[in-house]
């Protein structure tokens, strides 16, 4: 009888295993798909608002890109590095009632933002293609060099135990895109928050 008891926990203790990390696996994909269709839609809503307010000052056609690289957080192990994802998105838009603008005619105008940090005015096309003002990107590559360590240090005493394990890594995006006529770099640092804003991305935990 009481093999068969034991039996049975154990059983139950694999099952609960099996179902537990089953279940970490399921929210881990949830969370990390959850999180790309935020951003997607949050870049949309930000192109589209930026396109409407430059469209307003120049009284015109305006267009917005914009291209988003961040390392995702790692659900599974915070102190690992993440997913590098790219994120992009564009909108044109036309806000005109054909006054003149300081005396006046405007031209339409494109503007590239990368990283949400800097951004880049676009020559109008010449010829064949897109209205000015209304900008595509095209020719989009770029490269990727990471490199990252982790420290573990731990000290015991006679009433105390405590560990700490940090994480440093760099890396460096070189590339380039076509918007429209024009080729821009892409070039960026890996930063704080998994942001490609230069700098080098630290993290530390620590217990006792």
């Amino acid at each position: 009888m009481n093999k068969m008891l034991r039996n049975r926990k154990a059983q139950a203790v694999l099952e609960l295993a099996v179902l537990g990390s089953l279940i970490i696996i399921a929210f881990s994909i949830l969370i990390k798909y959850s999180e790309k269709y935020n951003r997607e839609q949050s870049y949309m809503q930000q192109t589209f608002r930026a396109a409407l307010k430059k469209a307003k000052e120049i009284n015109n056609s305006a267009s917005w890109e914009t291209i988003d690289f961040r390392r995702m957080p790692n659900v599974t192990n915070p102190m690992e590095i993440g997913e590098l994802q790219q994120f992009g998105s564009g909108n044109s838009v036309l806000w005109s009632d054909g006054k003149k603008v300081g005396g006046k005619e405007t031209t339409p105008k494109a503007y590239f933002e990368l990283n949400r940090s800097s951004v880049s005015v676009i020559p109008p096309s010449v010829g064949p293609g897109p209205q000015a003002g209304e900008e595509t990107t095209s020719k989009f590559s770029y490269t990727s060099k990471l490199s990252s360590g982790t420290d573990f240090s731990k000290t015991e005493s006679l009433d105390d135990i405590s560990t700490q394990k940090s994480l440093t890594a760099k890396d460096n995006i070189d590339g380039s895109v076509g918007v429209g006529g024009t080729t821009v770099s892409l070039k960026s640092d890996l930063g704080a928050g998994g942001k490609y804003i230069g700098g080098s991305l630290e993290r530390k935990r620590g217990m006792e």
